[in-house]
């Protein structure tokens, strides 16, 4: 024992002058170049998670799009190069469900969120649910959000009722500011929604009106508070996860007059205000010196929108680049869109990727990179993956392999692998499906007498079914389908406004 007490001492000797020469050296360089010292690595990064609002794949100019589409994107493109670009990224067929996607890890048909609500009835997120930000701020972590709920409007189901610090933005749809515009409008059936504000603790208390006004005007608010929960979170030794759902491009395609441009379209102003403001909150994280700790996010909740505003446009709108198909759908068009994903010295810079990621995985993904892992609840069926390997280190392939699209409560596709498998149609393909060995089929909106089957590597626009060629892939389809049964019969989805989980009746 005195032995080795004796090598203890000894070991903490050398220490101590081994570290005084390094500090004299380390002093005497600091003296010699005047420069702040530099802040050590966080152990959790901070979290910056930009989600616009129908944007298709085919909108960047890293996906094809951008200067071809009449406006470049040289901002979002510049953090593609920097870190990493998913090409066969997934998310739900919604506004709604893709946000609950996010949040919960859970598939939004779990939640009961597989649509928008329409109807009247109570909207969004169960209190039950265990959120990202509540499982970030039990981590250690503020939280904000600034922008687009649509998981709630009703005391009880507000961003701050979910696990974020503070919040700003609207509860619903901006498309909601076109209703009073329509012909037969009764404005005793709606009001405008706000755009509300609230911290956690206390109700959160609408702003003002969510017109048509304020409407070209938010996104550029959104980005302001953004860059100012920046500079003041990166002072702090607590990290942050801040969710920034835009509103932009959904429809009306209104924007800030900044970006109001003679002989463009109002979706080629926006392209343009999503590309500037993306970049202020990009310039607010490398002023206050914490890109190398910030995982930044730049993605879309859906695929396009192409029918037309009232009085606003004219012409093309969101694009869906090589697929067909647009939201709330099962098509390609409608649930793969831009990812990039930049964490300084973790994301391998100008790497690309084909590998199935979805939107669920940044649940656990980020659960894991803030040190949270075991908070990950274990009373519920949670169908995110844990992808930190793949994004954030030398793993090349995906640890997902498949995605299951409901909307609705309807299931409509399966992707397996590079097969796509459709059981239901939403939303008739414009163009013609062949089927391989017959003729040529007319899509319809209904459950389809047999599945539709397309390889969707060799054909990403859905265009020849490879059914009877291929009946093998009904296999593993099938074994995916039992496993989300056995799921639910574990585990209860929540109906639509429920508040919990409810066992089946009988």
């Amino acid at each position: 024992m005195t032995d080795q007490n004796d090598r203890n001492l000894g070991a903490d000797r050398r220490n101590f002058l081994l570290g005084g020469l390094l500090s004299a050296s380390a002093l005497s360089a600091a003296g010699q170049a005047r420069a702040a010292p530099k802040k050590p690595p966080r152990r959790q990064p901070n979290i910056v998670f930009m989600l616009v609002d129908n944007y298709g794949y085919g909108d960047l100019g890293c996906y094809g799009g951008g200067e071809l589409r009449g406006v470049p994107t040289p901002r979002i493109d510049r953090l593609a190069a920097e870190g990493v670009r998913l090409t066969n990224f997934n998310v739900e067929p919604e506004c709604t469900p893709s946000r609950s996607a996010f949040l919960t890890g859970r598939m939004p048909i779990r939640s009961g969120t597989s649509a928008v609500e329409l109807t009247g009835g109570k909207d969004g997120l169960a209190p039950w649910e265990y959120t990202l930000a509540e499982l970030l701020s039990d981590a250690g972590y503020a939280t904000a959000l600034f922008g687009k709920w649509h998981l709630g409007s009703s005391e009880g189901r507000f961003p701050t009722d979910q696990g974020f610090d503070e919040w700003f933005g609207i509860p619903r749809s901006s498309g909601e500011v076109n209703w009073p515009l329509q012909p037969g409008f009764d404005p005793k059936e709606y009001s405008l929604q706000s755009i509300m504000e609230g911290v956690k603790g206390q109700p959160s208390r609408p702003l003002r009106p969510y017109d048509r006004a304020a409407r070209a005007l938010i996104d550029t608010e959104i980005a302001e508070r953004a860059c100012a929960y920046i500079a003041k979170r990166s002072k702090e030794d607590r990290p942050f996860f801040l969710y920034l759902p835009f509103t932009l491009p959904h429809d009306p395609p209104l924007t800030h007059p900044d970006f109001t441009k003679p002989n463009r379209s109002q979706y080629q102003n926006a392209m343009d205000e999503i590309d500037h403001n993306a970049g202020r909150v990009i310039d607010a994280i490398a002023a206050a010196g914490i890109a190398e700790d910030t995982i930044v996010v730049f993605t879309s909740d859906n695929g396009p929108q192409t029918f037309q505003g009232i009085g606003v446009d004219f012409g093309g709108q969101s694009d869906s680049g090589p697929f067909r198909g647009e939201f709330p759908s099962g098509w390609e068009g409608a649930v793969r869109v831009p990812c990039v994903i930049r964490w300084p010295g973790r994301a391998k810079a100008g790497r690309v990727s084909n590998q199935i990621v979805s939107l669920l995985d940044f649940y656990r993904t980020f659960a894991a990179v803030a040190g949270a892992a075991e908070r990950v609840p274990t009373d519920r069926a949670i169908d995110s993956v844990d992808q930190s390997r793949f994004l954030f280190s030398d793993q090349p392939t995906s640890d997902r392999d498949h995605i299951m699209i409901f909307h609705d409560n309807k299931l409509l596709a399966i992707k397996w692998h590079n097969f796509k498998f459709h059981l239901e149609v939403r939303d008739a393909p414009r163009g013609p499906v062949v089927t391989t060995g017959q003729s040529t089929t007319t899509a319809f909106d209904n459950v389809l007498p047999e599945p539709w089957v397309f390889d969707i590597e060799n054909d990403p626009k859905e265009m020849w079914n490879i059914s009877t060629t291929n009946v093998w892939v009904r296999r593993p389809v099938a074994k995916i389908r039992r496993a989300y049964a056995e799921s639910v019969a574990k585990f209860p989805n929540i109906r639509p406004g429920g508040e919990r989980p409810e066992p089946a009746a009988g």
